[in-house]
């Protein structure tokens, strides 16, 4: 459940959109540390003790989606429990006061903010049981280049830009803990890539004035719709070297936009968020030439999100072997491990879960 939409309204209906959507991993990885995964904003009419129940479920909702990458955790019974005794797994709430309405019976009423903080061992702990993963808070950043036709101009959206477009993409990139960026279309901006060349989806040109935001990923779409028409969107994708497409619809611009969002949060979690599997892998790095070397290692290994354990077993020279105890797939280690550039991958042996690194500080 998301916090209600009326005031993202549908005024964008009144502009020009079609959606091709392409995501493509990018060069040098950047993640993002996601604050507040942890924390959910929910709309309420009033700060009755049944409209914090009911809003401390929408809220724990909200928070199982982010942080397990998946929109299916309600169909999980023991998830479904929970959600009848939400308080067990909040600590602390507040209230906000809003320009929003919410309808309540046949009357609008001003609407506050109930603002909740969940424990996060709590969360991870009813996630493991119900054998959802858990997708840590160091994620792949996104970068978006969006162009919007209104009338006969089209144009690039920046993050300070009014269109509906910009909140609902901002709104539910927050609620599926994305990171994601605008560009700052600045001159440099203008002179690597076009409104015209965004809509047309010049890969090439969009990838170029992608180099000097250095994202993870990025984003590149063209709206275009009609008023009291159908929204149709179609995707292409590509995670490490393979393209996808897909085909979208949607009664407004709102549902669509949240509708794709939902579509690139769940392909991006499917590669970083952990099962409740647990493995042990062997991991060997080169370049760990002194004490202060080793301590930083032993360090970032641990800090890691699917390492459970780890331990040293061997020293040789500049090589410190360790032994990694970790939750979720040996691939979705090395992904994870991609998303910084503290250890480049020197080798791999897949068949006996064997890694190789080189330290690069």
């Amino acid at each position: 459940m998301q916090m209600p939409d009326h005031k993202i309204s549908s005024l964008a209906v009144k502009r020009l959109f079609s959606f091709i959507l392409l995501i493509m991993p990018f060069g040098v990885a950047y993640p993002v540390v996601v604050d507040d995964l942890y924390v959910a904003e929910v709309l309420v009419a009033d700060e009755s003790s049944r409209q914090l129940r009911n809003g401390a479920r929408a809220g724990l909702l909200q928070v199982l989606v982010r942080v397990s990458g998946t929109l299916k955790v309600e169909e999980s019974s023991l998830v479904r429990s929970s959600l009848r005794n939400p308080a067990a797994y909040y600590y602390q709430y507040s209230y906000e006061t809003t320009d929003q309405t919410l309808l309540l019976g046949e009357s609008e009423v001003n609407a506050k903010i109930l603002r909740l903080h969940f424990e996060p061992s709590a969360i991870a702990r009813l996630l493991r049981d119900a054998n959802l993963p858990i997708w840590g808070n160091n994620r792949p950043s996104v970068l978006l280049w969006v162009a919007v036709s209104e009338g006969q101009s089209r144009r690039i959206l920046g993050e300070a830009d009014s269109s509906e477009v910009v909140a609902v993409l901002v709104d539910q990139a927050r609620l599926r803990g994305l990171p994601v960026t605008f560009p700052i279309l600045d001159i440099e901006d203008a002179s690597q890539v076009s409104a015209a060349e965004v809509w047309g989806a010049f890969l090439e040109r969009i990838d170029g004035a992608s180099d000097r935001y250095n994202p993870d990923s990025v984003l590149t779409a063209r709206i275009q719709g009609e008023q009291g028409e159908n929204w149709l969107g179609r995707w292409s994708y590509r995670t490490a070297d393979a393209w996808e497409s897909l085909e979208s619809a949607g009664y407004s611009s709102d549902e669509l936009i949240r509708g794709m969002v939902n579509q690139l949060a769940d392909v991006l979690a499917g590669r970083f968020a952990l099962g409740s599997s647990r493995a042990r892998i062997r991991l060997k790095v080169e370049n760990v030439e002194n004490v202060t070397q080793y301590a930083a290692v032993t360090r970032y290994l641990e800090e890691l999100t699917p390492v459970v354990s780890s331990s040293i077993v061997a020293l040789d020279g500049d090589i410190a072997e360790f032994e990694l105890e970790t939750e979720g797939q040996y691939l979705q280690l090395i992904e994870i491990i991609k998303l910084d550039e503290r250890l480049l991958l020197v080798g791999k042996d897949e068949r006996n879960e064997k890694l190789r690194y080189r330290w690069t500080e």
